[in-house]
């Protein structure tokens, strides 16, 4: 359980990094369309994460932290992988993927950027309406899970003979026994359907 409630804290984290990064690229990109190089559009892009989201988030540390190494005169796409391996989110490790195959390639930077921001900002908007979603199935699924404890409490309290009978016997044992265990397999099952 306690692993399951990491995972869960670990994934929303990447979720809210990933939203936030994408505010922060497409503040580059406009950078760039204005006139800035790639590096000047970082440092432009941070003056906006910290209007956005303030200067204790970690999407402005981690911009900051590009800033610093831009300013010791290492290249932006070596900058901007420290970044992503350390984020360890699919969509930086994305663009910093295309980041330095656009730098190498020497084509139209600003376009490839540009082109890759929009997609995968198109991408982080999908999943946000998918967990937005499943939200709503997850709360379903959790109320499910607690009906039948519940139905059963009432009736232990209402209809004590009615337990006796079920429960006094080996026959009755072994059936609800087996409805236990059908049951928690039901509720794994219906776990892992709304886990995304």
């Amino acid at each position: 359980y306690v692993r399951n409630g990491m995972c869960k804290h670990e994934r929303r984290r990447r979720d809210r990094l990933a939203a936030e990064f994408k505010d922060g690229i497409q503040a580059v990109v406009s950078a760039l369309t204005a006139g800035y190089s790639i590096e000047n559009s970082f440092r432009e892009a941070l003056a906006e994460i910290g209007l956005l989201y303030g200067t204790k988030t970690e999407i402005y540390k981690e911009f900051s932290q590009i800033v610093y190494q831009l300013n010791l005169n290492v290249n932006v796409e070596e900058a901007f992988e420290r970044f992503a391996l350390k984020c360890n989110v699919e969509e930086i490790n994305n663009f910093s993927e295309i980041l330095q195959y656009a730098k190498r390639s020497g084509g139209n930077l600003i376009q490839i950027i540009k082109n890759t921001t929009d997609t995968i900002s198109e991408k982080i908007d999908v999943k946000r309406e998918i967990s937005t979603i499943i939200s709503a199935k997850q709360l379903e699924q959790t109320i499910m899970n607690f009906v039948p404890i519940g139905i059963i409490l009432y009736m232990r309290l209402t209809s004590p003979e009615m337990f006796e009978k079920m429960y006094g016997n080996m026959f009755g044992i072994i059936f609800m026994s087996i409805c236990l265990v059908l049951y928690l397999v039901a509720g794994i099952i219906a776990q892992k359907l709304v886990d995304i």
